[in-house]
């Protein structure tokens, strides 16, 4: 798999807040509630992005082994959809984590509507300064989220918290190759817009991993699965299949930035779900 990373500095958590209110008023219609990539099986696939999305949310909680009364740390939760869906489906108690306080009030009306806001919830928490006591969660999930993090820490902050035998399930994007400068200048604009510290290899991811106390159990590559992701944000609402909403998510009067088409043009970048496991004490 990949061969590079791709880092620039560290941003503050409030920059990070702001980014992602900007984008998510730009191109939410486009992109449908959740905030991650949609799989798509194959290119024949013509699923609307709402199916899509709830389709990656399912494939990642699949991997998570909880079920009624299980305790989920959900890092990075956006606007709580796979939180909410994790709760309806399993029973699981979810605890939604996110520097984004718009998003989480969102989370939180959501789950209320869904009938699960006893067993979901919001809360304002820096990954990398978890307020949780050792191994107090049995699983924990991270959809897109390690790009604006050092993966090193946010390991070792995981570790911490989740119990031995326990899950951790990673989906991420990632550089299929080394980072040539040609590939950074086509990337690079996408990284700058959403203050991502770094795109990590999988390879790194479980060296991390490993070093902080978990081992891998299994590593799927999605690359083909979720690459019209971000095809569907550069063509814009008419073709992205996703239904308008209201308030934060309707989408802006400008056109998606061009960052998206030239992540969507890059075939140097894949995506991954990674799932590890708490080793024993």
């Amino acid at each position: 798999m990949g061969a590079g990373n791709v880092r620039t500095g560290p941003s503050p958590s409030s920059k990070i807040e702001s980014t992602y209110n900007e984008l998510t008023a730009l191109v939410g219609g486009i992109a449908g509630p959740d905030r991650h990539y949609g799989f798509w099986a194959g290119s024949q696939d013509v699923a609307p992005t709402l199916e899509a999305t709830e389709r990656m949310a399912d494939l990642v909680v699949a991997r998570l082994g909880v079920g009624p009364g299980s305790r989920v740390l959900d890092v990075g939760c956006g606007n709580g959809r796979p939180a909410v869906r994790l709760a309806r489906t399993l029973g699981a108690r979810v605890v939604a984590i996110d520097i984004d306080r718009e998003a989480l009030r969102e989370g939180a009306e959501h789950a209320a509507a869904q009938g699960v806001a006893e067993t979901v919830r919001f809360r304002h928490v820096d990954a990398m300064d978890l307020p949780f006591a050792d191994a107090s969660f049995d699983a924990v999930l991270a959809l897109e989220v390690t790009p604006n993090l050092d993966i090193a820490a946010f390991y070792r902050s995981i570790a911490r918290v989740l119990r031995p035998g326990g899950r951790l399930v990673v989906e991420t994007p990632y550089p299929r190759v080394p980072m040539t400068e040609k590939v950074r200048e086509r990337v690079g604009p996408h990284l700058a817009m959403l203050n991502a510290v770094s795109l990590d290899a999988p390879e790194d991811h479980l060296s991390a991993a490993r070093r902080a106390g978990m081992a891998a159990t299994e590593l799927v590559d999605i690359t083909e699965d979720v690459r019209d992701s971000f095809s569907r944000l550069a063509r814009g609402p008419r073709e992205s299949g996703a239904r308008p909403e209201a308030g934060r998510g309707t989408p802006g009067t400008g056109r998606p930035p061009a960052a998206f088409a030239a992540w969507a043009d890059a075939a140097e970048i894949g995506g991954v779900v990674m799932t590890f496991t708490r080793m024993e004490h």
